[in-house]
């Protein structure tokens, strides 16, 4: 086994676009799914095909919809478990909470889902906690603000990993971070919506991103790869967040 057997492919799913990455190990034939969102229940399975590898389980970033679409499909179908931070377990039992106040039956009127909020395949996510899938460490940082269980994914010895990106074409680097939507090229996750708090993405933004090396490559939620420097350069948001959390 050798490091460049790593990959990370990353593709952007359903009407929001948002970006779903599998990292795995080809020669292991293992791998993670992290944020599976709309259409991910058909195309996820394809992919993990095309790779030859088999998943071992669903890491969420948060409980925003767009994000999770697909995981109650997939944790049945592929039989893995998800993970995800206890405090975004309300939107997995209510993802229309998300959206503010909406009526009975609103997802599947809007979105034409028939939502299936079975916790018996969640997992808890905690703050520090490093797992281990498709032979990639990654380290959960709990990143409140956009919601109140956010969390990125700092994956490990990535250096030498194959990495395919529809929205760009990034380099590895030792140390990648799966930012979710804490942070994108050029701005940061909205904390407009429920239980959204913008001092909290700063202390976040501070918490995480700022001590992070400058070539550490970010692979967002949404949108196109970055690096930690660029957005230390050019981020007006991680630039607040260094004034009022100085690190």
């Amino acid at each position: 086994m050798t490091a460049r057997d790593r990959f990370i492919v990353g593709v952007p799913l359903g009407r929001w676009q948002t970006n779903c990455y599998v990292v795995g190990d080809r020669d292991a034939a293992t791998c993670a799914v992290i944020d599976p969102g709309e259409t991910g229940a058909r195309e996820v399975p394809r992919l993990l095909d095309d790779l030859g590898v088999t998943c071992e389980a669903i890491l969420l970033t948060h409980g925003h919809l767009d994000h999770f679409w697909a995981a109650p499909q997939l944790a049945k179908d592929l039989d893995v478990p998800v993970f995800l931070h206890p405090d975004d377990r309300w939107l997995w039992e209510d993802p229309g909470a998300g959206f503010g106040s909406l009526p009975p039956g609103a997802l599947q009127q809007t979105f034409g889902l028939e939502w299936d909020n079975a916790t018996d395949v969640l997992e808890d996510l905690s703050d520090g906690m490093e797992v281990e899938f498709g032979n990639t460490r990654f380290r959960v940082e709990h990143n409140p603000g956009h919601t109140p269980g956010h969390v990125t994914f700092l994956g490990r010895d990535l250096a030498e990993a194959d990495v395919s990106f529809a929205l760009g074409e990034p380099t590895a680097t030792d140390e990648m971070l799966f930012s979710g939507d804490l942070i994108f090229a050029g701005s940061i996750g909205r904390t407009d919506f429920p239980r959204g708090s913008t001092e909290a993405i700063l202390r976040s933004l501070a918490d995480t991103v700022l001590p992070l090396q400058d070539d550490t490559v970010i692979l967002s939620g949404h949108g196109p790869d970055t690096t930690v420097g660029r957005e230390r350069a050019t981020n007006p948001f991680l630039a607040e967040a260094r004034q009022r959390h100085a690190v």
